[in-house]
């Protein structure tokens, strides 16, 4: 299906160089599609270490181990890339 662009309220159709830049640059985002949800999996799960939960694991064997494990998911995130 042919693109299109406005130029000056006027409809014009995409040339066939700029079809192919286009399919190139949705090539280039669905293809980083991957890396985009293991960075945004990384900053969720990086955001849950508070100031409080950092406390709590080293005061508490539970928050030791919490922290730890939400260390090693961080690291399996980081392997996607």
């Amino acid at each position: 299906m042919p693109r299109f662009r406005m130029i000056d309220g006027a409809k014009v159709q995409f040339s066939d160089e700029e079809e192919t830049a286009r399919d190139a640059e949705e090539k280039a985002w669905a293809d980083g599609a991957a890396t985009r949800a293991a960075l945004g999996e990384i900053h969720r799960l990086e955001a849950l270490e508070t100031p409080r939960r950092l406390a709590e694991s080293v005061l508490t064997d539970e928050g030791k181990a919490w922290l730890t494990a939400n260390r090693d998911l961080i690291a399996a995130e980081r392997a996607k890339l």
